[in-house]
């Protein structure tokens, strides 16, 4: 997996901090102990419009009067399903805070 905050690669068994269930879960970085979550209702449409294609497409296979309805409905719902697919990517649900730095005299030296 990679950190949507601090870009660094971490093995799934490195993960030790993890809050909530379902598809609301959300894991913490090991290396910058930010929140990381999926959108719940992106993973909703992926799950639905996943078994709407296959049911359709079954369906369709069986049933030749619905074969002109079906067919096109599964292709736009499987395409549904595909895109929501690379849509739905780690994003930060909560960071930590980060500490102000006084560098005002560093940055005066330079100018």
């Amino acid at each position: 997996m990679i950190c949507a905050h601090c870009s660094k690669s971490f093995a799934i068994d490195k993960i030790e901090n993890q809050r909530g269930k379902g598809l609301a879960s959300e894991i913490q970085c090991p290396f910058c102990q930010v929140w990381l979550g999926k959108s719940v209702v992106l993973s909703w449409v992926k799950i639905i419009s996943f078994y709407a294609g296959v049911i359709l497409l079954v369906w369709s296979y069986f049933d030749s009067s619905i074969r002109e309805i079906c067919v096109p409905v599964a292709i736009v719902s499987i395409m549904l399903m595909l895109v929501t697919h690379l849509m739905d990517q780690l994003k930060v649900t909560e960071a930590p805070e980060e500490e102000v730095v006084d560098n005002s005299e560093h940055l005066q030296k330079y100018r």
